[in-house]
């Protein structure tokens, strides 16, 4: 990493190491002392380096064991590192050990002023706070009564209500937005996404590959305490994912079909694929057009499919004809597959081959022209395949 990311960074760190220690009674003077620790440790990170930039949030994928919540903790400083340099440019809010700030007897009011006084939030401000803290969590008079009196959900609303309540620079987010049930899950997201989009920078660490698509454009994959090279979200999710593709032997997508289409919104649009059929087998179309919008996730535009339209061997040419195109200009993942058409409700779908971003090898779709609204009609239909 150069010197000029430091300077762009919200959080900056490189060359990061963290080494626990296992056998504590033979280290804690040596410890204390400075001096090197003898016997069993245990290394959860190695030569982590990473730069968040200023006014994003990026997302680190890892399963459960990876070392994800360890990172989190040094770059909000409730760790140190064993080795490397860590930086930061702003105030950080760790949405994480939450309720760390005083103990279970305090009420919630309580609690969330003993965090404004540590945040140094001036007093004529806290009132207000308090106001949208009290509404965000939806407590209503348990506000006024001692956390240990509170559910686990109650107390996870109040902790989150309160970390939010304020304007941070810089959020450090550990699988926090699963709490409490969907409605304040739902809640979770307006305000994070609020907060996010609004110039906050932020690091997300999670398994959920989903709450990365939604967050986040740029993410990292962390392994055995090893972080990857950064990448656009969706790429970083399909290696993370590792899922199969079709075998493509019996059926298959021609090797000549463009990685790009083009087509003009407000237009009439015919998009033709190639496939080959090697042994006889009934072949139907599958497809989807989507759209990755950060805050959001991916938003499928148009799915459907066709009816049986091939099943003999040979070299097919098939139509997808979208009349009126109802897409604003932009680009566009097109996902298509072959698979074979099922007999019954209980049949499961077999997929012969697959173009699609879950895959790592999806068509673009790029739509010029003016701006258009959705229509909500989609008079869409599949051509007759045409024998090659």
């Amino acid at each position: 990493m150069s010197i000029s990311d430091t300077q762009t960074a919200a959080i900056f760190c490189e060359g990061i190491a963290k080494t626990f220690v296992i056998d504590n009674e033979k280290n804690m003077w040596r410890l204390m002392l400075g001096l090197p620790v003898v016997g069993k440790t245990f290394k959860a990170l190695q030569d982590v380096s990473m730069a968040v930039p200023k006014g994003k949030i990026v997302a680190i994928l890892g399963h459960n064991g990876a070392g994800k919540s360890t990172l989190l903790r040094l770059l909000g400083g409730v760790y140190q590192p064993t080795e490397g340099v860590i930086s930061s440019d702003g105030t950080i809010s760790g949405l994480f050990e939450m309720g760390g700030t005083g103990g279970r007897q305090l009420t919630g009011r309580a609690y969330a002023l003993r965090y404004f006084s540590l945040m140094g939030v001036p007093k004529k401000d806290r009132k207000s706070l308090l106001d949208d803290i009290r509404e965000f969590s939806e407590l209503g008079d348990n506000f006024e009564r001692p956390i240990y009196t509170y559910s686990t959900g109650m107390a996870a609303r109040l902790y989150f209500s309160t970390a939010t309540a304020l304007r941070h620079d810089i959020y450090l987010i550990d699988e926090l937005l699963s709490v409490g049930d969907e409605h304040f899950q739902a809640k979770c997201w307006v305000r994070m996404r609020g907060l996010l989009l609004n110039g906050a920078s932020g690091v997300l660490v999670t398994h959920d590959w989903v709450a990365a698509l939604k967050l986040c454009e740029e993410s990292y994959i962390l392994s055995r305490g090893r972080l990857s090279e950064p990448g656009a979200t969706d790429e970083m999710v399909v290696k993370y994912l590792d899922l199969p593709r079709p075998s493509g032997e019996q059926v298959r997508f021609s090797a000549d079909n463009p990685q790009l289409y083009h087509a003009t919104s407000g237009e009439d649009v015919s998009l033709k694929f190639n496939m080959e059929i090697a042994e006889e087998t009934p072949v139907s179309l599958v497809y989807s057009i989507e759209m990755l919008r950060v805050g959001i996730g991916w938003e499928v535009l148009l799915l459907g499919s066709s009816p049986l339209q091939a099943r003999l061997p040979g070299a097919y040419q098939v139509e997808l004809d979208i009349h009126a195109l109802p897409l604003a200009p932009g680009e566009y993942t097109l996902n298509v597959g072959l698979i074979k058409p099922k007999n019954s409700a209980n049949e499961e779908t077999t997929a012969f081959d697959a173009r699609g971003w879950t895959t790592g090898n999806g068509y673009r779709l790029l739509v010029n022209g003016s701006p258009t609204s959705g229509a909500a009609v989609l008079p869409l239909t599949v051509t007759t395949w045409i024998e090659a």
